[in-house]
């Protein structure tokens, strides 16, 4: 019998949004309409001629490549494209401004962040959603993301291909459900394990164990179905394989990964977290591999019972633990019987 095979199937159910809700859909609508009316006016009101339908919004992100989980704040990412000659609008803080004057309201709160204007929703003083919105100008064939803060010296338009990253994950995720399944699964994890961080570029980006989760996707099936267990447990052991190591001037050994956006710009999506903190990185790969070691202990065990408790230190206690097999206690009771 394929081990856990209802119960990675009913955590699946639980933790997966396979649609947006409808709160979050007239929200989001109710931005985009908001920007396509009030940003041409104000970028007019600075020089800068767009119509309405130049407007370009772009779906990015987990809801794009259908590997939302449910989580205590809604993440959702929505990029805005227009035409802009970036060789007179060079500031591209000032761009972001005026993105940001055009959904300002009262019913959200709205933040110029390094690589995106945000919208959060709150109710009762508790945050339940916010959209980000990368800010891109294109001209030509050439497509430019906005980065920098409203009051930062470092900024700059940064050459990019929200397309083309589309087009990959796409590709790389469509049609393949136990993939679909393990990405969700991992991102559980992420967020079970990074439950108290207080930044977040110490928390591995999901854009990051995406990319990873499908370079170490291990398929894992039999007659009866597919292995999620065996498929989890092979990919995270890949991704902790990705790891390289080297010394400091201390002698100390320090662990560290990167993976590059496969498109333009190429850049490797864990710099910020390494350039925060060195100490991210070394949390990052003591958590990946005491989870590969749960999941190799659940899938050596016999019990399910055990594979389950050996899971649940991984995704969390809402993964179902199958209750305890009663051989232990029939086996038990012929020994004692067995010499009359």
């Amino acid at each position: 019998m394929l081990k856990l095979k209802k119960e990675f199937a009913d955590f699946y159910k639980e933790i997966k949004i396979d649609k947006e809700t409808n709160a979050l859909k007239e929200k989001r609508e109710i931005l985009e309409e908001d920007i396509k009316s009030k940003l041409p006016t104000i970028l007019k009101n600075h020089n800068i001629s767009i119509a309405r339908s130049d407007i370009r919004m772009i779906d990015q992100g987990s809801y794009k490549y259908g590997t939302t989980i449910s989580d205590d704040v809604v993440d959702r990412d929505v990029a805005v494209m227009i035409p802009l000659d970036i060789s007179i609008s060079s500031d591209p803080r000032k761009i972001k401004g005026y993105l940001r004057d055009s959904i300002n309201i009262p019913a959200r709160t709205v933040l110029i962040k390094e690589p995106c204007v945000r919208a959060s929703y709150y109710d009762n003083g508790e945050e339940w959603l916010h959209i980000d919105l990368p800010l891109y100008s294109q001209s030509g064939t050439s497509v430019h993301l906005a980065r920098g803060k409203e009051f930062s010296s470092d900024y700059s338009w940064e050459s990019a291909d929200p397309d083309g990253l589309n087009d990959y994950l796409c590709g790389q995720i469509n049609g393949n459900d136990q993939l679909r399944r393990i990405i969700c699964f991992i991102k559980k994890w992420r967020n079970v394990k990074y439950e108290g961080a207080t930044s977040d570029h110490e928390v591995p980006p999901s854009i990051g164990l995406t990319l990873l989760a499908c370079d170490c996707f291990s398929a894992q099936s039999t007659d009866e179905g597919d292995n999620d267990l065996l498929a989890l447990q092979k990919t995270m052991k890949g991704m902790l394989d990705r790891f390289t190591y080297t010394v400091d001037e201390n002698g100390d050994l320090v662990k560290t990964i990167s993976r590059d956006l496969p498109v333009t710009p190429y850049t490797d999506v864990f710099k910020k977290m390494k350039d925060s903190s060195i100490a991210h990185m070394t949390t990052f790969y003591n958590r990946l591999s005491k989870a590969v070691e749960n999941l190799t202990n659940a899938v050596n065990v016999e019990s399910a019972h055990d594979a389950g408790e050996y899971v649940q230190k991984v995704l969390g206690s809402t993964f179902s633990v199958p209750a305890k097999e009663a051989v232990a206690a029939t086996a038990q009771n012929r020994r004692e019987h067995s010499f009359g």
